[in-house]
C-alpha cells in the first residue's frame, strides 16, 4: 500500500517536473521569427571590429559569404553585409575575379532561430505521430532566439597577410510567461 503512495506521488511529480527544451523552428512565415533572424543578422554585422575592417576603406575586395545552405537567408545576409561594409567602412565591394586589394570570406556557422522553454508543464504525448505532441505550460517561461553566427577570413593581397576572426555570435530574443490561462511577454523585439 505506502509502496503503490510512493509509485503514485513519483509518477505525479515526473509528470509535473520542471521541464527544458530547444527546439529549432524552421519556418520563418511569422513577422516574429523573421525579426528575429533580421535583427540578429543586423547585430552580428554591427559586432564587426573597426581595426579589421578599417585598414580596406576606399580599397577594392571581393567579398565572399558561406553557409552550409544555399537559400534566401544567405542572399539576405549577404546583401546587407555587402551594403554595411560599404556604408561603415568605405570599402568598394567588387564582383569575384576583378582585380582585388583583399578578399574576405564570411563563414556564417549558424542564421536562424530556435525556442527554449522552461518551467513546470504537463506534457501531452500523442505516441502514434510524436511531432504533434504538445504540453500545457503551468508557468513556464517561453523564449524565443534569432541566431546569427560567423568568422571570417581576411586576405590582404598587397601584403601577403592572412587574418582570421574569433566567432561572432549575435543572439536576439524575446521571452513570454506562460500559464493555463494567460500568457504575457517578459521582453519585446
Amino acid at each position: 500500500m505506502k509502496a503503490g503512495k510512493s509509485l503514485t506521488v513519483v509518477l505525479i511529480m515526473l509528470l509535473l517536473t520542471a521541464c527544458s527544451t530547444r527546439e529549432v523552428v524552421n519556418k520563418r512565415a511569422g513577422s516574429t521569427e523573421q525579426r528575429l533572424i533580421t535583427y540578429s543578422i543586423e547585430k552580428m554585422i554591427n559586432a564587426l571590429p573597426e581595426e579589421d575592417f578599417n585598414p580596406y576603406r576606399g580599397k577594392r575586395v571581393e567579398l565572399n559569404t558561406h553557409f552550409i545552405i544555399q537559400d534566401e537567408l544567405l542572399g539576405y545576409a549577404d546583401r546587407m553585409l555587402r551594403l554595411s561594409l560599404q556604408h561603415r567602412f568605405g570599402i568598394d565591394i567588387i564582383s569575384s575575379g576583378e582585380t582585388s586589394d583583399a578578399i574576405i570570406d564570411i563563414f556564417f556557422d549558424s542564421i536562424g532561430t530556435d525556442a527554449d522553454s522552461f518551467g513546470l508543464s504537463i506534457p501531452l504525448v500523442n505516441l502514434s505521430d510524436t511531432s504533434q505532441s504538445t504540453r500545457i505550460d503551468l508557468l513556464a517561461l517561453d523564449m524565443y532566439h534569432g541566431v546569427t553566427e560567423c568568422h571570417y577570413y581576411i586576405r590582404d593581397l598587397q601584403r601577403d597577410t592572412l587574418i582570421k576572426s574569433d566567432k561572432i555570435l549575435a543572439r536576439i530574443r524575446t521571452d513570454k510567461v506562460a500559464t493555463p490561462i494567460f500568457n504575457f511577454p517578459v521582453s519585446n523585439l
